[in-house]
């Protein structure tokens, strides 16, 4: 009974801690707006930024947010510069948009290092995910119910492990949380949980699991389940959003990623 009481009671705090959504954005101070993807916010890390103002003299407005929101700031003029995990719709790139694809991260599986499992199957992946396995020990851990858990249906992080892990399949999760990162907490707090992410964003954690797939390590060339990162502007970008866009691809901010395991892959499409 106990045991019951404090499971329902952690489930309760999780519930809690992924409630809450982005602050509101402060009034602008910087040079240029930038809408960036939670995933590659987190990506660059505060020492991207810093890096960039301090070489520049520029500073970012940056409003962290969903794929989907940085794409509609860009639409509604409320951003100089969007980030987004989601590949650009055709349609959009006739519209005038302009998306440099610059990286590739691994999509990673994550849990807590309490878990007592290392490698799944792709197919295991799915079995999870559709509701399928619903118990650690199906797969070699121990007994205890696995909690599964998925960034909001409008993050990149979502639409990518639906279109590459679940072939396009309903996702079937406990919990969502409002961002693709708030799983990282999630994962660092509840030992139990199980959800997807991109690698980089999970260098600097600990207390986290990165979960082999089919043998493949996410940090190995074989690892085959990727996202890839891209600006989008308004037409070709000029000013400060351009001068942040050559600083990560070519400057200072190309190494900052490289250092942690993010690939670079600078393509116009």
């Amino acid at each position: 009974m106990k045991l019951k009481f404090l499971a329902a009671v952690a489930s309760l705090v999780l519930a809690c801690l992924l409630l809450f959504g982005p602050l509101p954005p402060a009034a602008a101070e910087g040079d240029f707006q930038f809408s960036c993807s939670n995933q590659i916010y987190q990506a660059f890390g505060e020492e991207m930024f810093h890096a960039f103002t301090e070489e520049t003299g520029l500073e970012a407005d940056i409003y962290k947010c969903a794929s989907d929101t940085a794409m509609k700031r860009l639409m509604n003029d409320s951003t100089d510069l969007a980030s987004s995990t989601k590949k650009l719709y055709y349609r959009h790139q006739d519209y005038g948009y302009n998306e440099i694809v610059f990286a590739k991260d691994p999509l990673a599986l994550i849990t807590n290092t309490k878990v007592k499992v290392d490698s799944l199957s792709s197919k295991q992946i799915r079995e999870i995910f559709s509701g399928d396995i619903k118990n650690w020990v199906e797969l070699g851990g121990n007994s205890n119910r696995i909690v599964t858990m998925a960034p909001g249906q409008h993050t990149g992080a979502y639409w990518n492990f639906r279109t590459k892990f679940m072939d396009g399949k309903d996702i079937r999760y406990d919990f969502m949380s409002y961002d693709s990162t708030m799983v990282i907490r999630s994962a660092k707090h509840y030992p139990y949980v199980i959800s997807f992410v991109t690698r980089a964003a999970i260098s600097d954690y600990e207390h986290i699991k990165v979960l082999n797939v089919d043998g493949a390590s996410p940090d190995s060339d074989s690892y085959p389940y990727y996202q890839t990162f891209a600006f989008v502007t308004k037409g070709e970008p000029e000013g400060p959003p351009k001068a942040f866009i050559d600083f990560v691809t070519k400057g200072r901010g190309k190494k900052i990623l490289e250092k942690k395991g993010v690939t670079m892959m600078v393509n116009k499409n």
